[in-house]
């Protein structure tokens, strides 16, 4: 009898134990898959965007022009950051005056937003190249008005005929720097100073600011250019030394070109580092030089005269060829002569003329001055003559294949 009950003792704790185990294992297992169940449905939560659910986005040019429509307007980072005191990226300010155009149209369901670029030019004043404008991030619907960039544009009827004076103060670009999203140069005048061209249009900025679309004899295309008197002569290509060298009896011309290699083809930003220059020189009977026409590296012309093989005037001209000084001074065409405008030595290079005595092989050397780099001509006494192209060590020169 003390067995039976022993047994069924033991059986019922057997059964309650089980039981408890039983129960036990589910409860432990349902609490470890309770928080990775949580943790999924928490991250799954997106915060919702200030400006409300994106409707649709498609992309705009960014060349048609705007303001900023009042005081008050900010630019955002991000529409994620869109209205926090954080996420301003710019304000009227820090614009005020810039020009700006829109790439990209939001809507949402609250209202439109735009993503807006600054109106750039290409950095270096125009000579890094094709890119892209800088990033003025997001501003709401209402933030701008619409700016006109150009008053007025027109073909011509027949094209009008143009040759090159100062080939440094303007530079042809792809559009009118700040009328569209992003101008640069696209060609410079260095290998042009020679050729006729042609402006087949003409524009007017907002700032009223006349500019040319000019192309070369040939069609060849080549942009836009500040329409200046300085830049360009209007009429047919002269040749210098047929204008501004007239043959008498018993005298010949002979003509130097400097060539391509020898100028390094670089192009310097306030420089015409790989303008070629030209020597004319006037031979009497007896094949001595009476007359030099150098052409420097700025393509001004410079006149020097000679009697019994020293110097004894010097004319200087201005770019588009008429007379700027002049000089007899025998203590000056014994030793060097200098012209150069004071003040302006990043737009008008300086020109010096060294001089040598009778009994040096050497007769004149005329050097352009200028900022990135130098140029020199230097001429014989039996005719030959040396071109020299030089840059400074630390500036920024480019290569002329980008720009020609």
């Amino acid at each position: 009898m003390k067995n039976t009950s022993k047994l069924v003792l033991a059986l019922t704790l057997g059964l309650f134990v089980a039981g408890c185990s039983s129960e036990s294992k589910p409860a432990v297992a349902s609490s470890s898959s309770d928080k990775p169940v949580q943790s999924a449905k928490t991250s799954s939560v997106k915060k919702a965007l200030p400006v409300g659910e994106i409707i649709s986005t498609k992309t705009n040019n960014p060349n048609i022009a705007y303001k900023m429509a009042n005081k008050r307007v900010k630019f955002y980072r991000s529409l994620r950051e869109f209205g926090t005191k954080g996420g301003v990226y710019a304000d009227y300010i820090s614009e005020k005056g810039d020009t700006i155009g829109i790439d990209k149209i939001i809507t949402t369901t609250k209202g439109v937003y735009y993503h807006v670029v600054r109106y750039t030019v290409s950095e270096a004043h125009g000579f890094e190249g094709k890119k892209k404008p800088d990033s003025l991030g997001y501003v709401g619907g209402q933030a701008l008005r619409p700016f006109k960039t150009i008053k007025s544009e027109w073909t011509y009827a027949h094209k009008q005929p143009y040759y090159v004076a100062d080939p440094n103060s303007h530079r042809i670009w792809n559009r009118p720097a700040y009328t569209e999203a992003y101008t640069y140069i696209t060609h410079v005048f260095d290998r042009l100073t020679t050729q006729q061209l042609y402006a087949t249009k003409e524009l007017i900025t907002h700032k009223n600011l006349h500019y040319v679309y000019l192309e070369t004899a040939k069609g060849r295309k080549l942009g836009w250019v500040y329409k200046a008197r300085h830049t360009l002569i209007a009429g047919k290509y002269r040749d210098p030394g047929e204008q501004l060298l007239k043959l008498k009896k018993h005298e010949h011309l002979v003509t130097k070109v400097q060539s391509k290699k020898s100028t390094k083809n670089r192009v310097g930003v306030n420089d015409s580092l790989s303008l070629q220059q030209r020597a004319y020189l006037v031979k009497n009977r007896k094949n001595q030089i009476v007359r030099v026409l150098i052409i420097s590296m700025d393509n001004r012309p410079i006149k020097i005269y000679f009697r019994n093989g020293r110097a004894v005037k010097v004319k200087t001209y201005k770019y588009r060829r008429t007379l700027w000084r002049s000089t007899t001074n025998k203590k000056k065409l014994r030793s060097k002569y200098l012209v150069q405008h004071v003040g302006s030595y990043l737009s008008v290079d300086a020109t010096r003329s060294l001089f040598y005595s009778i009994k040096n092989k050497k007769l004149v050397r005329v050097e352009t001055l200028g900022f990135d780099g130098y140029g020199y001509v230097v001429v014989y006494r039996n005719g030959h003559v040396k071109f020299v192209t030089g840059g400074e060590g630390d500036s920024i020169t480019y290569s002329i294949n980008d720009y020609k």
